[in-house]
């Protein structure tokens, strides 16, 4: 009897090094579905993205109204009912199963996998594939750094709180199928034994430390001058309690490499339950409210460091 092909999800936010771990995945042999998202100047090294997945993710969001990094605890309902409504399990059930007849193991990535995982674990057991999860961790100023830096839209605030509410229900959702975890800066920097160890976690035999071929095409596909945004706190504003939420969810997260035990779930079972009343808080402000209805780059930028003043203060002070 032959082994069962193996679909591999990698998840994490957006601007973690997603796209460079499915990369070195695809270089041990897994396939990405084509056509994919096209590199730009963003991504040079391409995003590992198959186009169908992309744009069915896409239009289910806009069918709920959700942002890719929606911050509201209620996003993940709507969503939910949105992918009930447009049967997106049995879509994605037919174009699994027809990518797994013809590739065999297979990685998918997307940044808005994370809002439908659980729908794709559910059709990866359909095909009789083996399904895994491979998160990419990376500290919350960096990711949010990276962000600004390359797209435009939402403010600060937003993208700190839709990072801690994607990552936190990220967590959730693949506590049901194997999973590992990869810090970006360990794939960056020394990509071979958090890979490996990885791969070994998820029985992925083909990820091979013996594949020599496969070992001089991953150092020369990784490049850590891609590093580019190194943010810290300083660089990124934003009231006390999401600054000290959003540190206490990276710990938990930075500590389940290695420790992915009850003690550590326990810790994003708190940290789930207190986002909301945190979310609350640092989005009803009044002056936030008229500030996201002012388009930015119309606002003078002595007006803009004034109004960050009031509403931000310094990060050592509640906002």
């Amino acid at each position: 009897m032959s082994a069962p092909h193996r679909v591999v999800y990698v998840t994490g936010s957006g601007r973690s090094g997603t796209s460079t771990l499915a990369g070195v995945l695809r270089e041990f042999g897994l396939r990405v579905p084509a056509p994919e998202v096209e590199a730009d100047a963003s991504n040079p090294r391409g995003f590992s993205e198959p186009r169908w997945v992309v744009d069915f993710h896409d239009s289910l969001l806009r069918a709920a109204d959700v942002q890719t990094s929606d911050p509201r605890p209620l996003a993940w309902h709507l969503v939910d009912r949105a992918g009930v409504e447009a049967n997106a399990l049995g879509q994605i059930r037919v174009w699994l199963d027809a990518q797994v007849a013809e590739h065999g193991d297979l990685v998918i990535k997307d940044p808005r996998l994370l809002w439908f995982l659980e729908l794709w674990l559910e059709a990866a057991a359909g095909t009789g594939a083996r399904a895994s999860c491979l998160t990419m961790l990376r500290p919350p100023a960096e990711v949010v750094g990276s962000k600004a830096a390359n797209y435009k839209g939402r403010g600060m605030v937003d993208r700190v709180a839709g990072w801690i509410n994607l990552m936190l229900g990220t967590e959730l959702a693949t506590r049901s199928t194997p999973r590992a975890f990869v810090r970006y800066a360990d794939l960056i920097h020394d990509w071979d034994e958090p890979v490996f160890n990885a791969a070994a976690a998820l029985d992925l035999p083909m990820v091979d430390p013996d594949d020599k071929a496969a070992v001089h095409r991953v150092d020369a596909f990784i490049d850590p001058s891609l590093h580019r945004v190194g943010a810290t706190w300083d660089d990124v504003p934003v009231p006390a309690p999401l600054r000290s939420l959003a540190d206490d969810t990276w710990a938990a997260l930075d500590a389940l490499p290695e420790h992915d035990d009850p003690g550590t779930r326990a810790e994003f079972d708190r940290l789930r339950a207190l986002y909301p009343y945190v979310h609350r808080r640092v989005a009803a402000s009044p002056a936030r409210r008229i500030a996201r209805m002012v388009p930015p780059e119309v606002v003078p930028p002595t007006v803009r460091r004034s109004v960050a003043s009031m509403l931000w203060r310094s990060s050592g002070t509640a906002g």
